[in-house]
């Protein structure tokens, strides 16, 4: 007998610790996710059995993810994605294509809600039967519009609206919304009084994400997630004077992450379902390397840390670290002011859990330029390095001369073990002349 069956139709329920295969040959047939409140808490049901989400954001690097304990992705919601992640049996919260006002939606025109909301439908109705479907999130930080100080008022009323007509053709799956923090506690009392039809809340956190998981339980009835989280964000770390953020060491934000991960996100074991990691890949906000868990496509600490979370083992080989990285001559890493042209020197302390032997790479980079209607990024373009400044670039103590021209810069760092792991650090420095 010749069976021919799509990669989706075959359905993988992946818990922790287990595997079971079963097939799914129409909608109806697909697994059933449900939330529970018990008396200890709320719990995520897939086919009546509890899971607890292990997961990332990042559209890459998934066998990596699967291999590391992680079994959930957050990604946008299209077959190839979900084929995908199904291939590396794990769950998708998937991101439906609703626009918010920063990208030209207007909540008071019936004729765009009426557009848009057909278009979303019509992903649900495509998709709802794919085993490897977890939640549907409608939108992600719809309230956040650069430059502006406030949202439509009929925002919330609208995506319950559009949380219900999903429900209507899909009741298999649950349904939320994604927030950043911007003035939560208002915000999130207004989505408990709009949106009855939502299931759970999505949260966007990062340094606050201990008061907002508090503010959570206090003001929203049901559970949530965290739907985005990592290193402490680039406008919550302190500055240099002339006002450029001062980003952690590869090796301060896996400390970060790790203590987030066990004293807010698992200490919550009455309204917390899970939480996805911010970013399962690389990007360009702020810097080049301020999210992503990736460097060239190496792991960083914070991949072993959240392996270690995850799956209760480290890997086999782990990710150098950074102890110390430092101009010469200046003990105030505010104020590190540099002379156009003049020499001075740099070092970094490193050190490898297995003594692998380590290797160096330097470079001098412009300070990134920020449009002010940019949003996480996507309006940024990556500095590119300036050539010629440093004369010992493969060293761990290097001497390098300033750029010539005054102005904001960086000196970056990059240290691999030659084992797919690096770690990594930054200097901001600014170029003035004499007075």
């Amino acid at each position: 007998m010749n069976l021919r069956i799509e990669s989706w139709r075959l359905c993988c329920v992946v818990l922790t610790g287990s595997l079971v295969w079963t097939t799914a040959a129409a909608a109806d047939e697909a697994p059933q996710w449900r939330i529970f409140q018990t008396d200890n808490g709320w719990r995520l049901l897939k086919d009546e059995q509890p899971v607890y989400l292990q997961g990332a954001v990042g559209s890459s690097h998934w066998d990596v993810l699967r291999a590391c304990g992680g079994n959930a992705v957050r990604v946008n919601a299209n077959k190839k994605n979900l084929d995908e992640a199904h291939y590396h049996r794990l769950m998708v919260m998937a991101n439906l294509p609703v626009r918010g006002e920063r990208n030209g939606m207007n909540w008071g025109d019936a004729e765009q809600v009426d557009d848009q909301k057909r278009k979303v439908l019509a992903v649900v109705e495509e998709l709802r039967g794919h085993p490897a479907l977890l939640f549907w999130a409608v939108g992600n930080e719809l309230d956040h519009i650069p430059g502006e100080k406030s949202h439509h008022p009929q925002l919330w009323k609208r995506l319950n609206e559009l949380a219900a007509a999903i429900k209507q053709i899909d009741a298999r799956h649950p349904v939320l919304t994604v927030v950043g923090t911007g003035r939560y506690q208002e915000k999130v009392q207004h989505i408990a009084r709009d949106c009855p039809d939502f299931d759970l809340l999505g949260i966007n956190s990062y340094g606050d994400l201990a008061s907002v998981t508090t503010q959570t339980r206090e003001h929203w009835p049901k559970p949530y997630v965290i739907a985005e989280w990592g290193p402490t964000g680039h406008w919550q770390v302190p500055k240099t004077k002339w006002g450029a953020p001062r980003e952690q060491t590869s090796s301060e934000k896996a400390n970060i992450i790790g203590d987030r991960y066990q004293t807010i996100i698992l200490a919550d074991k009455t309204h917390c379902l899970g939480s996805f990691i911010f970013y399962w890949s690389e990007k360009q906000e702020t810097t080049h390397t301020w999210y992503g868990l990736f460097y060239g496509g190496l792991r960083t600490e914070s991949i072993d840390v959240m392996q270690r979370a995850w799956s209760g083992a480290w890997p086999k080989n782990r990710a150098p670290g950074v102890q110390g990285l430092a101009i010469e001559g200046f003990s105030d890493p505010r104020a590190v002011y540099l002379r156009p042209a003049q020499s001075y020197r740099a070092g970094v302390q490193a050190t490898d859990p297995e003594s692998d032997p380590l290797t160096f790479a330097w470079s001098i980079r412009p300070e990134v330029e920020i449009p002010p209607d940019s949003y996480a990024g996507s309006k940024e373009q990556p500095a590119k390095t300036l050539e010629g400044l440093i004369r010992n670039p493969g060293s761990s103590q290097i001497n390098f001369t300033a750029p010539q021209t005054a102005g904001p810069y960086r000196l970056f760092v990059t240290i691999a073990d030659g084992q797919g792991n690096v770690a990594y650090g930054n200097i901001p420095f600014f170029v003035t002349t004499p007075e």
